[in-house]
């Protein structure tokens, strides 16, 4: 069995009262600390707005306004991603302008190096590849356009500067931003 004096205090403690404020409240407040949080506060959800904002734009890689650029050939299009997340999957949109029925899409070598082509819609009758660029040949039916799709996945994170030429017309450069 416990004894009583176990339980009992050494020393009396002495509870100091909180002033009395002008509004007649009785509370010990930290003033100084508490605006100093209220400001760190307000700074944390500027910077919270500040990244929604980014994500909005499409700085973060998964869609947004300005997630894509776009490159005109002709009356066609290259769509590449401007940025993109390390292991996530993402698409090159092309659509080739109608001509004799054979269509080319040439990307530099630099593209990859960094992503992979997981799967082309629809699948190249041919590629050739070199030390500056694939070239892949894609066949349609006579005077009319071919949309394609090229599912990509990037390996690492970076910046990746490459070209992007259709049917032999002058290469135009793009950059993609992988974030990891």
């Amino acid at each position: 069995m416990l004894s009583n004096t176990f339980f009992k205090a050494e020393k009396e403690v002495t509870l100091e009262q909180p002033p009395v404020r002008h509004d007649g409240l009785q509370i010990d407040e930290h003033r100084p600390f508490q605006e100093t949080f209220w400001k760190a506060e307000r700074i944390a959800w500027v910077g919270f707005g500040f990244f929604l904002l980014l994500a909005v734009f499409g700085v973060t890689g998964s869609g947004g306004l300005h997630a894509r650029m776009e490159f005109g050939f002709d009356d066609g299009f290259v769509e590449v991603p401007r940025f993109s997340r390390w292991e996530m999957s993402d698409r090159l949109n092309a659509l080739l302008p109608p001509g004799s029925g054979n269509h080319r899409l040439a990307i530099g070598s630099e593209f990859f190096r960094t992503f992979q082509v997981e799967d082309i819609d629809p699948p190249p009758v041919s590629s050739m590849g070199s030390s500056n660029e694939t070239v892949y040949h894609f066949r349609s039916e006579a005077q009319q356009p071919l949309a394609l799709t090229m599912h990509l996945r990037a390996q690492g994170p970076g910046i990746v500067n490459y070209h992007v030429s259709v049917n032999g017309k002058p290469a135009q450069t793009a950059q993609t931003i992988v974030w990891p």
